[in-house]
């Protein structure tokens, strides 16, 4: 018996906007979030881009036509849950013949460790992954940019070189001094705001928080 999906649990639902530069939806809900670093009045579900392989493999497929074909990536680094379509990125530039130096001549797809204290760490058997490496960081969305500064931050300090940023959905096009590649930008979306808490204009408004929304997915406040 095959599952289709069909049982769905998320309270705020979501419509699928399809963009003229991409063949993939993106889940879209409109309202009230917070993030740990912002306010938002978009959540963007990108739960089947990350999970479903064969959404994963067109991400990646578009992500990386993107990408100079003159670029060298040793190592994929795996932010929000994206490993699945960072393996796939890693497969198709190899089809594309993107180059990397590693000494069997295939791409490393790694995801960091977390701190108590939310610092990024490599244990040893996984630094050498970064230490020397090319890497190209990868994140699901790119918004404050502040989880992906902290892991370019993390890359220098062990050894690696950052290349480049790329997501599944973007409010930048340039983060910590690196181009951001991304599926979708922000521009598509019509009124998209990303603003600090205390420059929200929904909560001046008065208007309540729909929902926490962090890389994992979405927790409404209401059933």
């Amino acid at each position: 018996m095959r599952n289709e999906g069909s049982v769905h649990t998320m309270v705020i639902p979501t419509i699928h906007f399809h963009s003229e530069y991409s063949n993939i939806p993106l889940r879209i809900a409109k309202g009230h979030f917070a993030t740990r670093n912002s306010h938002l009045n978009y959540y963007i579900d990108m739960t089947y881009t990350k999970h479903r392989l064969s959404e994963a493999r067109q991400a990646a497929k578009e992500l990386v036509i993107k990408l100079s074909p003159d670029a060298i990536v040793d190592t994929v680094l795996c932010l929000d849950g994206t490993e699945v379509l960072g393996a796939c990125i890693a497969d198709e530039m190899g089809q594309a013949g993107i180059r990397n130096r590693n000494v069997h001549e295939s791409i490393y797809v790694v995801t960091p460790e977390f701190t108590s204290g939310g610092q990024y760490i490599f244990r040893e058997n996984t630094a050498h992954l970064i230490q020397s490496r090319q890497v190209l960081v990868l994140a699901a969305s790119v918004t404050t940019g502040t989880t992906v500064r902290e892991a370019v931050e993390a890359v220098r300090y062990y050894g690696g070189t950052p290349m480049g940023i790329c997501g599944i959905f973007s409010d930048l096009e340039e983060c910590a001094g690196l181009p951001v590649t991304a599926v979708f930008y922000s521009s598509a979306l019509e009124g998209y705001q990303c603003v600090s808490a205390n420059q929200c204009p929904l909560c001046k408004a008065g208007v309540k928080l729909d929902a926490l929304v962090n890389s994992y997915g979405i927790s409404s406040f209401y059933r």
